[in-house]
């Protein structure tokens, strides 16, 4: 039985492989004897599965879930930015050594590229916004929108059943 899921080469993830992902979501610290519990497997079975699917690029790493306000990142935003396509390239760097991207994205359709970021105020944010980001070679607009609620946050999203 198959999720539909399918890794590297066309292989499908198996229920065994998805029962490894969603326990190693719900918390990268489990043990191997639990995770090999939770997929009803044996230990040398879910390691094995484990690296195999961390060698075919499913299992990209692990990671903290923080708690940004908690750390002093109270405003989360997503800013669009359109500009020439020509300079982008040179802007991906810059972009990628803001402390406060969290995520960034190029994407088609009425802006270029899509920014999550988080900062501790509305100053951090017009700063970066007004003094960084416009500014960069070949901006011609932005456009911000203030998270008021985090809603759903998945580490990890199954294919449709």
């Amino acid at each position: 039985m198959t999720s539909g899921g399918r890794r590297p080469g066309g292989r499908l993830l198996d229920s065994t492989d998805q029962a490894i992902i969603d326990a190693l979501a719900v918390d990268a610290r489990t043990g191997i004897s639990e995770i090999a519990a939770m997929a009803s497997v044996s230990r040398a079975t879910a390691y094995n599965r484990i690296n195999r699917l961390t060698d075919d690029g499913v299992i990209r790493g692990y990671s903290v879930v923080a708690d940004h306000a908690k750390m002093g990142l109270g405003v989360t935003a997503l800013v669009l930015i359109s500009g020439s396509q020509p300079d982008w390239r040179a802007n991906r760097e810059v972009i990628s050594a803001y402390p406060e991207v969290e995520y960034a994205w190029y994407v088609v359709g009425s802006a270029d590229i899509v920014l999550l970021v988080r900062v501790a105020d509305t100053h951090q944010l017009r700063d970066l916004i007004l003094t960084r980001l416009q500014a960069l070679p070949g901006v011609t607009a932005t456009q911000t929108l203030t998270v008021i609620d985090e809603v759903v946050h998945r580490p990890v999203v199954r294919p449709g059943e």
